[in-house]
């Protein structure tokens, strides 16, 4: 169980505005509006502003091939939140790349994300037997009469005759 300062911890760690995306136009300070893509653009005066997605994007869209380090120096935006971008998906590595991620499992180099399509695989078949032997054990649990609801129990009695 944690604690009000662990989950506090939490909560700003994981709703954090960890794009550094602009609120108010420096112009007019009003509120921007979200255009999508990391765009930002004020309903006034028609400014568009960039969050360090947009920035990242732009300058890939660019300069493909481009390393974690040379995106950083050119864009300002910190290496660590560029290789989260590449982990989340959210940017993907340009074939022939000097840029590398390499697979959690088996070290493989891969384009974005985690894991390579093979570990993935494993990895997603691995959740889907532990989901079936929980069902199973819930179930064993249900006729042993510990008295766990199934989801399907909608409070109708079992046996019609």
């Amino acid at each position: 169980m944690r604690s009000s300062k662990q989950a506090e911890m939490y909560a700003k760690n994981k709703f954090e505005n960890i794009y550094h995306a602009p609120e108010r136009c420096s112009k007019c300070d009003i509120m921007l509006e979200y255009n999508g893509l990391g765009e930002y653009k004020c309903p006034k005066c028609a400014a568009i502003y960039k969050d360090d997605f947009g920035r990242v994007r732009d300058y890939l869209d660019e300069h493909r091939g481009a390393t974690v380090t040379e995106i950083a120096t050119q864009t300002g935006v910190p290496e660590t939140l560029i290789t989260r971008m590449l982990r989340e998906e959210r940017v993907e590595v340009a074939e022939g790349s000097k840029t590398f991620l390499t697979c959690e499992a088996c070290g493989k180099p891969i384009r974005s994300g985690y894991y390579c399509s093979d570990c993935a695989k494993i990895a997603a078949a691995a959740k889907k037997k532990r989901e079936k032997e929980k069902e199973i054990f819930d179930r064993k649990d249900l006729i042993r009469g510990l008295g766990k609801a199934m989801k399907e129990d909608d409070g109708k009695r079992r046996f019609d005759r």
